[in-house]
């Protein structure tokens, strides 16, 4: 006696022009079903981690700080603000470094 669910080599499927856009709009639906619940995981996951030790992209430490790249660079190689690097590219700053900058807890010297 053969299995029903048994899986065959080549096999032929006919199906109508409705049934097949059925199943591609189902799958579609469970791909973005996913893809939001894992983004959705991220950002809670995110969302976890302590101000001090989230780190933010160099837009949002510009966007935050009304300053450009340029400014951004130069304060880290003079030791105002410290990036880091993820990845050996992306650079990054602690938040918690960001906002105390902003707030003037983090002097600059007269000449910049």
């Amino acid at each position: 006696m053969q299995s029903e669910n048994r899986i065959l080599g080549n096999q032929l499927v006919v199906m109508s022009r409705e049934d097949l856009d059925a199943l591609v709009n189902e799958m579609a639906q469970n791909i973005v079903a996913a893809q939001t619940k894992n983004a959705q995981n991220d950002y809670e996951a995110w969302m976890n981690v302590p101000e001090g030790e989230r780190f933010i992209t160099r837009e949002e430490a510009a966007h935050i700080l009304h300053v450009n790249f340029t400014t951004l660079w130069r304060w880290d190689k003079q030791g105002h603000l410290h990036s880091r690097k993820i990845g050996g590219r992306r650079v990054m700053y602690k938040y918690s470094d960001v906002l105390a900058l902003l707030n003037g807890e983090i002097k600059k010297s007269k000449d910049e």
